[in-house]
């Protein structure tokens, strides 16, 4: 069978497993390009796919993208490849003995509690500093993805002291505890600022039209030089709520359910704690240093 109708079949069961759109769209692109690769080098069938092609393709995603991007390709490319070893198109997987490149740990951009007073502040003297406040509540409270975020609507708001996620990253639903402070922001914000519309999101431009991922990263852009701290994405407040809710004493087991992981190995990739964090919790607990 031609590699192309593969790829159309895979695709076909990645949406009906609700892959998001923007998954879909990196899937597209990636396995694009290695259907570009394989149409240069003749190889149009299944039965032609060797492990030395998809080593060449390996090889030209290291040359021609940065470690990070060629692994996020070959991620895909080998998922593609298990599926269709599964499905019968192959004995086994041509990429079965191609590794992923490997990637260095490093620290990523987490929004500071001293950062997070300081884009408070501006947003109490914005245009509207009620709503501005709620929703940079919403990010650091909670850990929510920016399209759950602009996705979030009226009814979400639970009155268990809770928000409904309809439709996160996979496109399972799941529930989200937030504290007292951020709750009565969000009521303060729909009583007073949130405009008379009949469209249901929360959160509001005006009351024609609602935020999108676009917009919030533009608004976050402008609040954070205003505040003179440094630029941050919605993706930094996700990772500034996992670090500190580790830091405050939260368990990894909860705040993958809470952030939305299916495992654990994510998780601990957005809660690294820094090398004083490490060392506020040695002091605390260093089994020596308890001894009487």
């Amino acid at each position: 069978m031609q590699l192309d109708t593969i790829r159309q079949e895979y695709e076909f069961d990645c949406l009906n497993r609700g892959h998001s759109s923007n998954t879909m769209r990196a899937y597209r692109t990636a396995l694009r390009q290695f259907l570009e690769f394989t149409h240069k080098h003749d190889v149009e069938f299944a039965a032609d796919l060797t492990t030395p092609v998809v080593r060449a393709f390996a090889a030209e995603c290291m040359q021609t993208l940065s470690p990070a991007g060629a692994h996020a390709r070959l991620r895909v490319l080998r998922s593609f490849l298990n599926w269709a070893t599964e499905e019968g198109y192959f004995a086994k997987s041509p990429m079965a003995r191609v590794p992923l490149p490997r990637l260095k740990q490093k620290m990523l951009d987490a929004v500071s509690a001293q950062d997070m007073k300081k884009l408070i502040l501006a947003a109490q003297n914005s245009p509207s500093p009620i709503k501005l406040q709620a929703l940079l509540a919403v990010l650091y409270d909670t850990g929510l993805r920016v399209s759950e975020l602009w996705n979030l609507e009226l009814r979400d708001i639970l009155p268990t002291q809770c928000l409904m996620i309809r439709e996160g990253k996979g496109g399972k639903d799941r529930i989200v505890p937030i504290s007292r402070p951020t709750l009565k922001l969000i009521h303060r914000y729909i009583r007073d600022e949130r405009p008379e519309s009949s469209l249901s999101n929360l959160f509001l431009v005006d009351e024609y039209s609602s935020y999108s991922n676009v917009s919030i990263y533009k608004l976050l852009e402008r609040l954070c030089k205003r505040a003179k701290v440094k630029r941050y994405s919605p993706h930094a407040f996700r990772r500034g709520f996992a670090v500190n809710y580790i830091r405050n004493g939260g368990d990894q087991f909860t705040l993958m359910r809470v952030l939305g992981h299916t495992t654990i190995t994510m998780t601990n990739r957005y809660a690294m704690l820094n090398i004083s964090d490490v060392q506020d919790v040695h002091r605390r607990v260093s089994p020596f240093a308890s001894l009487k």
